[in-house]
């Protein structure tokens, strides 16, 4: 099975997380962020870039490099990207795109347990993100269910 590297895109304005609500499988009805897979011949960071602009209509020129991640599913990589913005109109949230409805959402809504419309592994990220930290893992999934969390050195 090929398999390739992909990309998690979190755009962070405020205390605040733009998520898409993803209109396709895997994770269908459910947030998460924006993200896919890295082309041939493309850097990660350029396929955050460019999955930022193409899901969400969000240009930016640089991205930070906040996780690597495995799955225990496949053998591809997967990379978590941060990008800030000084500026968002909010105003112009929700959007909807091909891919899902792309909102702003309060990193504690997000990372909330009572929240089970979220990607499980997406709460990781943005606790890390609130927290001002950077960690690898490898994620562990049964049924499409996250049922282990391995801290990676």
């Amino acid at each position: 099975m090929q398999t390739k590297d992909e990309v998690l895109c979190f755009v962070k304005w405020q205390d605040k997380i733009l998520l898409i609500n993803r209109n396709k499988y895997p994770f269908m009805g459910m947030w998460n962020a924006v993200g896919g897979h890295v082309e041939e011949g493309e850097t990660p960071s350029d396929a955050a870039i460019r999955e930022l602009y193409e899901e969400a209509n969000i240009k930016v020129s640089n991205v930070e490099l906040i996780s690597v991640f495995t799955w225990n599913y496949d053998d591809s990589v997967g990379y978590a990207y941060l990008a800030e913005l000084d500026t968002l109109d909010e105003a112009k949230y929700p959007i909807k795109f091909s891919e899902g409805i792309v909102d702003i959402k309060e990193i504690d809504w997000i990372i909330s347990d009572k929240n089970y419309g979220v990607v499980p592994d997406l709460k990781i990220f943005i606790k890390d993100i609130k927290n001002n930290l950077k960690n690898n893992y490898h994620l562990v999934y049964k049924d499409d269910k996250l049922v282990d969390v391995i801290l990676r050195r």
